[in-house]
């Protein structure tokens, strides 16, 4: 098998085009704390990477993104209850939140401008 038949064999699996699923839900942080630290915070699915992130919000919002880290969250487990007082019934069943990502993405000093609230 020559190389160029091998080339565009690898090509054909390589050249993937992945459609963006990602969601990202902006965490509230004060505008005096964004303006010190250069600081955004998102929620995200657990099952998102770092590189993922910095590309989507790259791509979405136009702005270099100097840094990312990441905190898996575990998703709080809530007794059901109803009543009030010593008339307060707790049911049996437990529920569990779902778990997520949060995304801390450090932006670099010339996009700071660009992202403040209006």
């Amino acid at each position: 098998m020559s190389t160029n038949k091998v080339i565009q064999a690898s090509s054909k699996y390589w050249n993937n085009i992945f459609f963006p699923n990602i969601k990202l839900t902006v965490f509230r942080n004060t505008h005096e704390t964004f303006e010190k630290t250069n600081k955004l915070m998102f929620k995200t699915n657990c099952n998102v990477g770092k590189i993922d992130i910095k590309n989507y919000v790259k791509a979405l919002y136009d702005v270099d993104v100097s840094k990312v880290n990441t905190i898996n969250v575990q998703g709080r487990i809530k007794t059901p209850h109803s009543g009030i007082g010593s008339r307060m019934k707790r049911f049996r069943n437990k529920f569990k939140a779902t778990d997520y990502k949060k995304a801390i993405i450090t932006v670099d000093d010339k996009f700071v401008e660009t992202l403040k609230r209006k």
